[in-house]
């Protein structure tokens, strides 16, 4: 009796002990929306591509499809001449290392190695000049899809936990904030959206231990109209993002990823047309 009440003793303290001693989980303060300062100088590599796949059915025969890929690559020297007051680039000065068009059968360079571009930034576009000449209308919207106005506090009014959060912690995304960059118009037709942000892991491998932070967004089924079109569209679209940020709020972003599908169907008659459109967009920024 006596030892079986010893160790009993004995393993009550060991489990107190243990108890005593356990560690909650680190938790820290993301703060995802960073911050720019002017005269930041870092590498931006970016590409951009688009795959659109089309199907025409007639009572369910596939009658033909179509899929065409573009791709839009750049890697180009940047100095931040003008921020806002949240820290967000309004302007920014590009030198052009490499900046491509690539298509199903060809490759194009768009600019060549050298050429200086300014970049202005603001809720209505972006302008992108060259010797103080507006660039064509079609580079300007090839930079428009690579070349962002970077920092600023919307990325964290959109993805920020509102208290600070462990590894594998998952929180709602700020859905007010997501439709407030969205803009009136999608907000109109995409009624349903939704979203969840999860603190995926750290990768203590880089000099600096960098936050990798996924988000999902979701709009499920709606209903839009195009302009001479006679029937309407359904559609869904899904969006994920993945951002890296140092632990240390004090530092800027690494990298950005988002990407998004997008279904759309529309029947008449006996016919249906079905649209597949994905688009994908990796921003590194290497200081």
């Amino acid at each position: 009796m006596r030892k079986t009440h010893f160790f009993e003793i004995l393993v009550l303290t060991l489990l107190a002990f243990t108890v005593g001693t356990a560690q909650a989980p680190t938790t820290y303060a993301l703060k995802l929306g960073r911050g720019l300062k002017e005269f930041d100088e870092y590498l931006l590599k970016s590409t951009y591509e688009q795959r659109s796949v089309t199907k025409i059915y007639n009572n369910d025969q596939l009658l033909g499809d179509t899929t065409d890929i573009v791709r839009v690559v750049i890697a180009a020297q940047c100095s931040v001449a003008r921020v806002t007051i949240d820290g967000q680039e309004k302007e920014k000065h590009l030198k052009i290392r490499l900046f491509q068009l690539q298509t199903n059968t060809d490759t194009f360079d768009v600019m060549t190695t050298g050429a200086k571009v300014r970049c202005w930034f603001s809720d209505t576009g972006s302008v992108f000049t060259v010797d103080d000449v507006p660039v064509a209308d079609t580079v300007a919207a090839l930079l428009s899809n690579v070349v962002l106005g970077e920092g600023g506090a919307k990325t964290g009014d959109v993805l920020d936990a509102k208290k600070p959060v462990a590894v594998g912690s998952t929180w709602k995304m700020n859905i007010n904030a997501l439709k407030r960059i969205l803009g009136r118009e999608q907000v109109r037709v995409m009624k349903k959206l939704s979203g969840t942000v999860t603190f995926q892991s750290i990768d203590s491998t880089r000099p600096l231990p960098t936050a990798i932070v996924t988000a999902r967004a979701e709009a499920p089924k709606f209903t839009m109209r195009i302009d001479g079109a006679p029937y309407p569209l359904t559609g869904s679209l899904v969006a994920e993002f993945r951002y890296e940020v140092p632990v240390d709020t004090r530092f800027p972003p690494v990298a950005l990823t988002t990407s998004t599908t997008q279904t759309y169907r529309a029947t008449q008659g006996t016919q249906r047309a079905e649209s597949f459109v994905t688009t994908s967009r990796r921003s590194e920024f290497i200081r």
